[in-house]
């Protein structure tokens, strides 16, 4: 409750400062904390924070922002005190870390405009590479339902066995609330990714078999095997579909940038000398600038 209070004066006070955001000094009521003549807002506050966290986080955990924030101006200040942004070399980092930084700024704006990937470039993909998918160990497709007794556990399986839906049977019973989020689809795994009394069971079934109940630590596992994969065997493509998206978006955003470097050296026209490179002038100043440390 607390937290949530917090969060909602922190947004109430947000739209404040915004709507009054013509005013040139800072509103008093809504100063965080100060370091000399530097304040810090709610407004400014919340910027700091992660936008899918802040809802999530305690009075303790957004008062360490704001000692966060405290540290690095007493410590801003006294650089500047002591005059460590003035002097060339200073100045030559400042220019470099700034180069940099816009140029990230425009790559990242760049390729994060319009690079789609659809569903007939994946599957191209992975036809067109299907030897990179062979699966390295025997895999399995199971679903999977958990129950609190052995008896529950036998009519389960009989049930299933009997031909009844899966997953009709698992939302009547199961006792895994994960479950019914359909975390209850397992997916495809190999007998290492398990738990062993639960992969010795399943290994051993065939395509569609229900097994008898399996107990472990959290109660008794009943299930059903939908598919089986050997060793060598293409993956399944499905399985595989969401690594494809992401290898050709990557492969699509090479590309793109590739093309808008080339514009951009076509826009800011470049000369070169690279014959200086193999003459007496860059191996003696090599050697000078090795002699002194620079």
């Amino acid at each position: 409750m607390l937290r949530r209070k917090l969060v909602c004066f922190v947004v109430l006070s947000v739209a404040t400062v915004f709507l009054s955001s013509c005013e040139e000094s800072v509103d008093e009521r809504y100063v965080v904390a100060k370091v000399e003549d530097e304040s810090l807002t709610i407004q400014e506050l919340i910027a700091e924070i992660p936008p899918q966290i802040r809802s999530r986080l305690s009075t303790v955990e957004i008062r360490e922002y704001v000692l966060r924030w405290i540290n690095s101006q007493a410590l801003y200040h006294e650089a500047l005190e002591q005059k460590l942004d003035e002097g060339q070399g200073f100045q030559r980092e400042f220019e470099k870390l700034k180069r940099e930084l816009l140029i990230t700024k425009l790559v990242e704006k760049t390729l994060n405009e319009d690079v789609t990937v659809t569903d007939a470039e994946i599957k191209a993909f992975f036809e067109v590479n299907k030897e990179g998918f062979r699966l390295i160990d025997d895999q399995v497709h199971a679903y999977h339902v958990l129950l609190g007794t052995r008896k529950e556990a036998n009519e389960v399986s009989k049930r299933l066995k009997a031909g009844e839906a899966f997953e009709a049977v698992f939302r009547d019973v199961s006792l895994d609330s994960s479950s019914h989020n359909g975390d209850w689809d397992l997916g495809y795994f190999s007998k290492n990714e398990i738990a062993p009394e639960i992969s010795r069971a399943v290994f051993k079934l065939k395509k569609g078999a229900t097994s008898l109940p399996i107990k472990s630590a959290f109660g008794y596992h009943v299930l059903q095997l939908v598919n089986k994969q050997k060793k060598g065997d293409i993956k399944n493509f499905e399985l595989v579909k969401e690594e494809i998206r992401l290898k050709v978006q990557a492969r699509k955003k090479q590309d793109k940038y590739e093309r808008f470097l080339l514009q951009m050296k076509s826009k800011h026209p470049y000369e070169t000398n690279f014959q200086l490179l193999g003459s007496s002038v860059l191996d003696s100043l090599l050697e000078t600038s090795t002699r002194i440390g620079h």
